[in-house]
């Protein structure tokens, strides 16, 4: 009988052969097992242990060679959405981290130059317009762009605003606009301009008055601050000027946005809002009253109606939960003859 210490060296073929072996008393084993477990599962209910037993052919496919491959795959795709797991959760991670950066800086004040001003609509000093006395706007373009300069203004409600002042104003400025071309080249008039740098829109929507005759869109304008990341409205608006059927339209157009400001108001965020109204005391002591608006100019609603000092434009500033400071009515436009209309700005204070 030969030493077991010389035995000869096993071949591929025979460690192939032990292989072969473990792996048939793998598949032979399992089964077994298995229908042991089930058979102590079921105790006591032969029908039931009857039906385990019977899927025990199933149990000796999936232990089959041949179905080790699958199985396997199934477990490398497992551990790869594993990773694409933890992938999502440092991105919600991160988001929650920005959030809470966010919110504490939400409270902190800060100020907003506000603007508005009626350009003077391009068709009016075109050839055969009806107020030849000012240059045409391709001229007035600048005295427009040096008055946004000089005012300082991160925000401006205009009015009167056609298409070719809109490229012009934002081309020279860098300010971005709402709703710009959004709704077509003939309303361009009661865009909003932003500077993009100090805020970015959130939403934008619209509200509809008669204006001389024909229904025209208003915007309305959610912005948030980048550097405190809060968020406002801005409402731009240009009621009907004149008497009779017109006087109708202005009061319309008035009652129209008490009710765009209440709703804005009830989200929980400041409104601002600008504006030619068409109107002085009349519409200081119709819309502000309605709203809880306090006008940049001053004025008191208190016990009775008593509007901002004269001399009153109709061109306005105001707004709800912001505070003001630094009002200028602005009448070089006129003397310059930029526009017929007043360049008004303030200061809007959000506080903490």
């Amino acid at each position: 009988m030969p030493n077991p210490s010389h035995r000869a060296p096993e071949t591929g073929a025979r460690r192939l052969s032990r292989a072969g072996a473990a792996l048939l008393a793998v598949v032979l084993v399992v089964p077994v097992v298995a229908g042991v477990v089930i058979a102590r599962r079921f105790d006591g209910d032969a029908g039931a242990a009857t039906a385990a037993a019977q899927s025990l052919p199933r149990v000796q496919e999936l232990v089959d060679a041949r179905q080790l491959v699958p199985v396997r795959r199934v477990v490398a795709a497992t551990e790869v959405e594993k990773i694409d797991l933890e992938a999502l959760r440092a991105e919600r991670e991160a988001a929650k981290a920005e959030k809470a950066e966010k919110a504490a800086t939400s409270n902190e004040p800060f100020e907003v130059r506000v603007g508005s001003f009626n350009v003077l609509g391009s068709q009016h000093t075109a050839p055969g317009g009806d107020r030849q006395r000012y240059p045409p706007a391709s001229t007035r373009n600048v005295g427009a762009v040096n008055l946004i300069g000089k005012h300082g203004v991160d925000i401006l409600g205009t009015q009167e605003l056609q298409a070719d002042q809109l490229a012009a104003l934002t081309s020279r400025t860098g300010m971005a606009a709402y709703p710009g071309n959004a709704w077509g080249s003939t309303e361009t008039d009661n865009s909003i301009l932003w500077d993009p740098g100090v805020f970015e829109m959130v939403s934008g929507s619209q509200f509809t008055i008669t204006f001389m005759g024909h229904p025209h869109p208003q915007p309305i304008l959610r912005l948030r601050h980048l550097a405190t990341g809060r968020e406002f409205y801005v409402v731009n608006t240009h009621p009907s000027a004149g008497g009779g059927r017109y006087a109708a339209e202005r009061s319309a157009g008035q009652n129209a946005l008490v009710s765009v400001v209440n709703n804005l108001k009830a989200e929980g965020v400041p409104v601002l809002v600008t504006g030619d109204m068409n109107d002085r005391e009349a519409f200081y002591c119709s819309v502000p009253p309605r709203t809880g608006l306090v006008a940049s100019n001053g004025g008191s609603y208190s016990g009775g109606c008593r509007p901002p000092a004269s001399p009153l434009p109709v061109d306005w500033v105001l707004g709800y939960d912001v505070g003001w400071s630094g009002y200028w009515r602005d009448t070089t436009p006129v003397t310059q003859r930029t526009s017929d209309h007043y360049f008004i700005s303030a200061l809007a204070s959000f506080g903490g």
